[in-house]
């Protein structure tokens, strides 16, 4: 006579209970890994976004610039007369330093020149305050004023290295218009 089985034994449902509390746990636990992932990887995106434009800002004030001044043995100190401005002032004097006592970097955009900065004419200047605790900022200029690198180095973060060309301006003398041709001048003139 045949025996016929209608139902699990409490053993093989123990079994499959734990089994299944198992493969739930690893499931999770693997979701909470990817969502810990996914954390780190948004802010390091976020991170270099901002990176980027800071960069891109920082570089176009310097592509255009006609004067350009670069002080200071740790830390950079950048003036320069630039065609590009955030606060639509027409050729706005730009400096960039980065303020020891903040660890701030920080950019200033004014119809006056950074030297005649006071109290009597703070609203003339427009203060940018990058919001990362920068550690060093520093600009390097060739020997022939042409390439500049950029190296700004914000805390627990790699160091931000750029470099770019930047032509030199044309200017046309009297005898440079008759010849019909013009020469470049070294940014030092500017």
């Amino acid at each position: 006579m045949k025996q016929s089985r209608a139902a699990f034994t409490l053993i093989e449902l123990i079994i499959s209970v734990f089994l299944l509390g198992l493969i739930v746990y690893f499931l999770y636990s693997s979701v909470a890994n990817l969502q810990k992932s996914n954390k780190i990887f948004e802010k390091k995106s976020q991170s270099a976004f901002v990176n980027q434009k800071i960069l891109a800002m920082m570089q176009k004030d310097i592509f255009y610039a006609t004067k350009l001044t670069i002080n200071g043995r740790q830390n950079s100190f950048v003036n320069m007369q630039s065609a590009n401005s955030i606060f639509d002032i027409d050729y706005p004097y730009i400096t960039w330093l980065l303020k020891p006592d903040l660890k701030k970097l920080v950019r200033f955009e004014s119809t006056l020149p950074f030297k005649d900065m006071n109290a009597k004419n703070s609203p003339y200047f427009h203060m940018s305050i990058i919001n990362k605790e920068c550690e060093k900022f520093k600009i390097y200029q060739s020997k022939d004023k042409e390439n500049i690198l950029i190296y700004i180095k914000f805390k627990n973060e790699n160091p931000l290295v750029y470099e770019f060309f930047k032509p030199l301006k044309k200017v046309e003398s009297n005898k440079t218009k008759k010849a019909g041709f013009s020469l470049p001048v070294s940014n030092s003139d500017l």
